[in-house]
């Protein structure tokens, strides 16, 4: 039986080859990357990229197909769905993205809350030339942004407290810090017209707009447009708020 107390190089080897693996997963998409996109994206050689894409190949993890890009495997994908606890809300973060998305051509994203965070769990990008694009698996706190503020206003008051805590205030980039009093004005302002509102909050140079979606009565998500600034102005928000708005409460009818 091999000692298993071992150090040295030969340990740090190991955690780093791990370290780079699970940095080649993560950079697995739909479309598929060639072996120096995968190599540039995680940050190593491509001889390095290849002896490890190789491994993750042979045990099912990744996947290389006929035009020689790199996907992710049966094994990936079949561990994903068997642990995926946002699973049941895919169809409909997907399906109503896109009706909102071919609405409006702006970008849009299903979000849900995790923790102290907002997590995007699916996105329908536009077609614009200037667009706002939101990846899935993007996060955020939850207290920035119109769907951040769309998931806090309707979720109980005990709950909202218990992610804010003892915080008196908090920072938004290229703004003045916001007071968790201010906060809780707008989330009761949000529960009010039913729907979320946030100009660079998130991110500079765009605004969004989001809405509640809920399952039998139970906050599920938000739905949320996306907007480069140049095309903010009272008429456009009041037809993004409108489209939002209903779209969302299509899909909480329907599921």
């Amino acid at each position: 039986m091999e000692n298993e107390d071992k150090s040295g190089g030969e340990d740090k080897s190991g955690v780093r080859s791990v370290a780079r693996a699970l940095a080649l997963l993560s950079a697995l998409d739909r479309k598929g990357k060639n072996l120096s996109e995968m190599a540039a994206a995680a940050s190593i050689s491509v001889s390095t990229a290849s002896r490890l894409l190789g491994t993750l190949v042979a045990h099912g993890f990744a996947a290389q197909g006929s035009n020689n890009r790199y996907v992710a495997g049966l094994a990936l994908t079949t561990l994903l769905h068997e642990t995926d606890r946002w699973a049941p809300l895919r169809m409909l973060a997907a399906e109503s993205t896109t009706a909102l998305c071919a609405e409006l051509d702006e970008t849009s994203a299903f979000f849900v809350q995790i923790g102290d965070e907002r997590l995007c769990i699916d996105s329908a990008e536009s077609s614009q030339l200037v667009r706002r694009v939101r990846l899935t698996g993007e996060k955020g706190k939850i207290y920035r942004g119109a769907a951040g503020k769309a998931l806090l206003a309707f979720s109980t008051n005990e709950a909202v407290d218990d992610i804010l805590g003892d915080m008196v205030s908090f920072e938004i980039p290229g703004q003045r810090d916001r007071t968790v009093e201010e906060l809780k004005a707008e989330l009761t302002q949000t529960r009010a017209q039913g729907y979320g509102f946030s100009h660079h909050e998130s991110t500079g140079g765009s605004w969004s707009v989001a809405a509640p979606v809920f399952i039998r009565g139970k906050l599920v998500g938000a739905l949320a447009a996306v907007i480069p600034d140049h095309r903010f102005d009272q008429e456009r928000l009041a037809a993004v708020i409108e489209a939002t708005k209903r779209v969302a409460a299509e899909f909480s009818e329907t599921s």
